[in-house]
């Protein structure tokens, strides 16, 4: 995360979860393909509309009609599964376009690793530049940026549950929304647990919240549905030390480095030294001084992309630490 976002996280002692259709992932909370007849029917009311047998068709006969209003209240009657208790499949378009506003994330990655695409992606938003002069993003956020390690028992040890929501947590699959056919029984949450496999990367395990409701509508009708006002919500942490085991420091910006280690490549040249002038310092003595104001002591370490080849005994003795 950004500096800025873990100061705000040490500020406001909390944790934030973010909306699902805020999120840059437009598959979030979507199903898959093959699964769309499980929760709408709209396929069997276009089909019974194209053969005679839906309001504003004309029936030939009593026989006709009978059978009309059968397969009608038959439509009308079928019903899914959902997080939100049961639902007809009449309004399972609506659900489908409306759910992901009901449900918030917060995400973390399940790696025992540095991962240098989570750097750049979710460190900055200047993290992949590569222009020669750079840009004002890049300038501001690149090298500025925080690691946090913790596990799933320090978490749920240290967050204030809010009254009135659910919390779910598991470890998010990557499939092909295309080609996955989940179970009927699967529907409830498993799609708001699968990411594109495009995303895998990230290794994500998800804490969830959603209102623990039965009175939110889901209508076929335009605008009937129940809306949802809050943007986001925020947990608080209780004790902040004990839910950081430890800070990363991001490592310096790719240009930054490129001048740090440039005088060292000279063939007759040690490396000695290198690894030490490699280290963020100006982000260490930030991170350190943030720590204090909020009067929590957490270790504080480089990043481990900060290592440096081994090309002599000295480096060789450093590796070997």
């Amino acid at each position: 995360m950004s500096f800025e976002v873990f100061e705000m996280l040490l500020n406001s002692q909390s944790l934030y979860f973010s909306r699902f259709d805020k999120f840059d992932d437009h598959l979030e909370g979507g199903i898959n393909s093959k699964n769309f007849p499980s929760i709408s029917n709209e396929l069997r009311i276009l089909d019974g509309a194209m053969n005679s047998c839906w309001p504003g068709t004309s029936p030939r006969g009593e026989q006709e009609l009978v059978k009309m209003q059968e397969t009608q209240h038959e439509i009308a009657s079928e019903t899914f599964q959902s997080i939100f208790g049961v639902q007809k499949k009449v309004n399972g378009n609506a659900y489908l376009r409306n759910i992901s506003s009901w449900l918030y994330a917060n995400c973390w990655t399940d790696l025992p690793y540095e991962c240098q695409a989570m750097w750049q992606l979710y460190g900055s938003s200047g993290g992949n530049c590569r222009h020669e002069t750079g840009c004002e993003e890049c300038k501001r956020t690149v090298g500025n940026s925080v690691c946090i390690e913790t596990n799933i028992g320090a978490i749920l040890d240290n967050l204030e549950f809010k009254e009135g929501f659910n919390l779910s947590i598991q470890k998010v699959e990557y499939l092909d929304h295309r080609l996955t056919k989940f179970s009927d029984n699967d529907l409830i949450s498993r799609p708001f647990f699968s990411k594109a496999l495009h995303f895998s990367y990230e290794n994500e395990v998800r804490f969830m919240l959603w209102p623990d409701r039965q009175d939110i509508e889901f209508s076929y009708k335009y605008n009937k549905s129940t809306r949802n006002e809050e943007g986001s919500q925020v947990l608080h942490i209780k004790d902040v030390e004990a839910l950081i085991g430890k800070i990363i420091l991001s490592p310096l910006p790719i240009k930054v480095t490129k001048k740090i280690i440039d005088p060292y490549k000279d063939p007759c040249s040690s490396k000695l030294g290198l690894q030490d002038s490699l280290a963020n310092l100006a982000l260490r003595e930030k991170v350190k001084s943030l720590c204090v104001r909020n009067n929590v002591d957490i270790e504080i370490v480089e990043s481990d992309l900060n290592q440096v080849s081994t090309s002599d005994c000295y480096t060789y003795a450093g590796a070997m630490k």
